[in-house]
């Protein structure tokens, strides 16, 4: 067992030193972005404002959704080692995954990590931005369908409006016409046709 655990931690080493020796080969041909210099205090980050960011960033470069590397990259921000986090190894540990998607994810992982650890609640800046540009968005839209149903409640009161000044014309022409009718009857029997008291005068004179 002793020789197993020996074997085994001779392995850890070798391959450590394989990862530093190709990181300096990648410091050599300035793979790394200058901001990886700046360390993170992870303790000031909230990893549950960062681990959707985190999954969502990974299936957006992969193309599609594996939850082993994301676990993995999560593991590698949570279980810090006492040297700290150094985003160098970050990348070469992701590359085994992602490839040549690995750089440009780990900068910009490392940007939000650097920003939120400047923030009061752990959170980074663009996150913060976004989001108030989100509300800001979602509260221009309610007021776009507030001004619209607004819009469309006062054309139906206008067009309610307008069929009411219909009827109220309508009825107000057809008793003109029955009052004019009434007035033709009238004069009618008062000047066309003799009233019998009439009749009864003539004969008695005659």
């Amino acid at each position: 067992m002793a020789g197993f655990f020996r074997g085994t931690s001779t392995d850890q080493v070798k391959c450590v030193n394989a990862e530093q020796k190709l990181i300096k080969e990648l410091d050599k041909k300035a793979r790394f972005p200058p901001h990886f210099s700046q360390k993170v205090n992870m303790s000031k980050v909230s990893m549950d404002v960062m681990k959707p960011w985190i999954a969502q960033r990974i299936t957006e470069l992969m193309g599609f959704e594996d939850d082993i590397v994301v676990d993995y990259c999560i593991t590698q921000l949570t279980e810090v080692s006492e040297k700290g986090l150094d985003p160098k190894m970050l990348q070469v540990n992701m590359t085994g995954f992602m490839e040549r998607k690995a750089a440009p994810f780990c900068s910009e992982l490392w940007k939000h990590l650097l920003s939120a650890q400047e923030s009061p609640v752990g959170v980074p800046r663009e996150f913060i931005d976004k989001k108030k540009d989100d509300l800001q968005r979602k509260r221009e839209e309610a007021e776009k369908v507030q001004e619209e149903l607004k819009r469309r409640r006062q054309e139906l009161e206008e067009a309610s409006g307008v069929r009411r000044d219909q009827r109220r014309t309508s009825h107000s022409r057809s008793r003109d016409r029955g009052h004019r009718g009434s007035a033709t009857q009238s004069s009618r029997g008062e000047g066309g046709s003799p009233s019998p008291r009439a009749g009864r005068r003539r004969r008695r004179f005659e």
